[in-house]
């Protein structure tokens, strides 16, 4: 079995609402949820689907360096692979564009491994799940995500989500300290017994997110997202001995040789793993069984994930069976996308797709309309 061809389609999906972090709003709704879909064809007519969704305030990548990376880099040295060799189209892949903290442009390439995992699944028969070898979970509780700017916001966005069912918040901070403290006391307050926990992408200074970590520890909070800058790893360690809630990394553990030296200086706790930013699900399972081995905590996230990531983290996180809430917000967020048919849910719980490869099936009607040139 080979690869025989490989396309690579820019769409934009229309948003009902937007995320701000601590650099600024990740997307306008002008600018809407733009991803890159691959469709790989095999020789035998298999067809699998990947895509890569980039959030440029959260990494350095972009829709079109995405594009131009997938169609003039990675396309060329996926046709005519065998689908099944994972680990030779990954070090293909790697030998193109090196590899440095990160897999080297993992969203970009995260595209192709999903639309691998697909085809191999769809061709044998079997759901990702499967394919990866675990059954810890059917389903994945979601998060609600909470991005606004003071309390009267705050309190708003909750009872939002409690009126949609939902028992876990990640409220976004990362900007002044005293206002987040009093943010997540809104937070909490409005949503009484649920998890409640604060993410402030890297935008605290380590004073900051030593105040910061003191008043969310005086409310009850126990799990605190990627205080400070990944390359900060003194100030991780401090961190880690400052307070007694999990200080779990995010941007900081987007590849494993970086993980792994963390590790070694005893600067980590706790993993979010995203299927997006580590390159796909290849190295997603090798991040998930360190953590596993390690005892580290570990967390499922997301990048506004439309339904192809948005399953296939599904897949993954069940898999290993994470029980903390994820925060795979793309449905809270995306107006309209590109699937046929919505994905399977019980209440605010995802549920593992039943149907051969990723689960999502396509609507490429939908696709053409949503179809944009990039310059």
């Amino acid at each position: 079995m080979q690869i025989n061809s490989i396309e690579v389609i820019p769409v934009r999906l229309p948003l009902k609402s937007v995320v701000t972090l601590s650099r600024g709003v990740s997307r306008t709704i002008e600018e809407g949820k733009q991803i890159i879909l691959v469709k790989l064809t095999a020789d035998d007519g298999t067809v699998g689907w990947g895509e890569a969704g980039p959030s440029r305030r959260w990494s350095a990548e972009t829709t079109h360096s995405c594009y131009t990376t997938i169609k003039h880099y990675l396309a060329p040295i996926v046709v005519g692979r065998d689908p099944f060799d994972i680990a030779g189209l990954h070090e293909a892949m790697n030998t193109e564009l090196a590899p440095g903290l990160d897999p080297g442009q993992p969203v970009a390439k995260a595209a192709i491994d999903l639309a691998v995992h697909d085809l191999i699944c769809k061709h044998l028969g079997i759901n990702l799940q499967s394919w990866i070898g675990a059954k810890g979970a059917d389903r994945i509780e979601l998060s609600y995500l909470v991005s606004a700017p003071g309390p009267d916001e705050i309190s708003k966005v909750v009872q939002a989500g409690l009126d949609q069912g939902f028992r876990s918040f990640k409220v976004k901070v990362g900007h002044d300290p005293d206002g987040d403290i009093a943010n997540m006391r809104t937070a909490m307050e409005v949503a009484r017994d649920c998890v409640v926990w604060p993410d402030a992408n890297q935008g605290y200074t380590l004073d900051q997110a030593l105040r910061a970590a003191r008043g969310f520890e005086a409310l009850g909070v126990e799990l605190f997202e990627q205080p400070i800058p990944m390359t900060d790893i003194y100030g991780m360690k401090k961190m880690l001995s400052a307070t007694s809630m999990n200080i779990s990394l995010d941007e900081a553990a987007m590849g494993l040789p970086f993980v792994i030296e963390l590790i070694r200086r005893e600067a980590v706790e706790g993993l979010v793993i995203k299927v997006n930013k580590v390159g796909g699900i290849y190295y997603g399972r090798q991040l998930c069984d360190l953590a596993h081995n390690a005892g580290f905590k570990l967390i499922g996230s997301g990048l506004m994930d439309a339904p192809i990531g948005f399953a296939a983290s599904v897949h993954l996180f069940a898999a290993y069976g994470i029980d903390f809430p994820a925060d795979l917000n793309g449905p809270q967020h995306i107006a309209e996308d590109y699937s046929a048919k919505p994905l399977p849910m019980e209440g605010q719980f995802a549920l593992v797709p039943d149907e051969p490869g990723i689960g999502v099936t396509m609507d490429e009607d939908k696709i053409a309309r949503f179809a944009i040139a990039l310059d």
